[in-house]
């Protein structure tokens, strides 16, 4: 098996489902209650609060505990009642009933109507979200400059950072950022658990924190539910390991890539990359030309080579993709989105050169 998706989601250390199995049989009790064995779950809690927060320069109060990114964009967007956003985000933002999707521009036009005295709208009460690495491309994009520019128009500012721990350095204190979302099962973690940052100098007593899942008084009254004590507890080692191997992982993904493009660029096959420069060297989009990319993931899936035809979330949409359209791709290419997401710990040289060659021969097969 050849997988090549990890931006889609990825394996779990073995390690991590030793600890998992661990506390499961022996560490169950539930965090809130008093008793010594309810107590041993909350430290486990406490303790994982605690490396996510000093991994990513921030303090333990600010970190919040979620199923995961779906949830902690929407929770984000709970804070305000509109929601400002580009046409590069995830489907949990551009389909909230309070987002409208903006131009790249769109902070740049109200910053000049404001510095021209021109009347613009109280936006105090809006919220600009922006993914720091875009999920299809790899892009990765100047998150502290549209920070400032929301913060000055009176935004709050939130970022969709699911696909960039692991993949860049991230210190969230220097991005600038009021909210920021993030997910487990990119960076060898179980699904539905993740964690939200909520900047304790724009969250405070007089502005604070309003709940999406109310219950009971867990993660300081701001969120619902008895924790997943387990992949809770796994989830700070795991945070701790993908901060301290970025740049060891950007070194050996950025050769994969090398690797890989230049195979692509020995075979027939029309392509046009569309990861620009500014992307993470472990995402490679490429677009063919005048083929259905479920078609040809299809095909190198019967050949155990998996790779995506863009977003998982969006998969099986025949529609034109909306973040390919909004790179104005042209019509030939915009249906054959193919990425390749690497990891070091699994992926080799020698696949790179293989994907390609399956590629190839898919596509002859395809184009007769």
């Amino acid at each position: 098996m050849i997988y090549l998706d990890h931006a889609s989601t990825t394996y779990i250390y073995p390690e991590i489902l030793e600890r998992i199995n661990y506390i499961l049989k022996n560490m169950w009790g539930n965090p809130s209650n008093l008793y010594t064995f309810g107590r041993q779950s909350k430290t486990l809690v406490e303790e994982s609060r605690e490396k996510i927060a000093n991994a990513l320069g921030v303090e333990p109060c600010e970190i919040f505990f979620t199923s995961g990114a779906s949830e902690g964009n929407t929770w984000a967007i709970h804070q305000k009642s509109k929601c400002c956003c580009s046409q590069y985000e995830h489907h949990d933002i551009t389909n909230n009933v309070a987002s409208f999707i903006v131009d790249e521009f769109y902070l740049d036009k109200i910053l000049y109507q404001k510095h021209k005295m021109i009347n613009v709208l109280n936006y105090n009460n809006f919220l600009y979200s922006h993914m720091f690495v875009q999920n299809e491309t790899g892009e990765i994009f100047n998150i502290q400059e549209m920070a400032d520019k929301a913060h000055e128009i009176g935004m709050i500012m939130h970022s969709d950072m699911t696909q960039a721990l692991g993949n860049v350095p991230i210190n969230l204190k220097d991005t600038h950022v009021d909210i920021a979302s993030f997910s487990a099962h990119k960076i060898h973690c179980p699904k539905m658990v993740g964690f939200n940052y909520f900047n304790k100098e724009t969250f405070n007593e007089k502005n604070p924190i309003r709940p999406l899942i109310y219950g009971g008084g867990q993660e300081y009254n701001m969120r619902g539910g008895t924790e997943n004590v387990p992949y809770v507890a796994i989830l700070g080692d795991a945070v701790e390991k993908a901060v301290e191997n970025v740049e060891k992982k950007h070194e050996t993904c950025l050769y994969l890539k090398k690797l890989f493009l230049e195979a692509m660029a020995q075979t027939n096959v029309p392509f046009i990359i569309i990861s620009p420069a500014n992307s993470v060297p472990s995402t490679i989009a490429i677009c063919v030309k005048d083929i259905e990319s479920e078609i040809l993931a299809d095909m190198l899936s019967e050949q155990e080579i998996f790779v995506s035809t863009g977003s998982a979330c969006t998969s099986g949409n025949m529609e034109n993709d909306m973040v390919l359209e909004a790179m104005e791709i042209p019509d030939e290419y915009i249906h054959g989105l193919i990425r390749i997401s690497t990891d070091p710990s699994t992926n080799t040289y020698l696949e790179m050169v293989q994907a390609a060659k399956a590629i190839e021969e898919s596509y002859n097969k395809l184009v007769g």
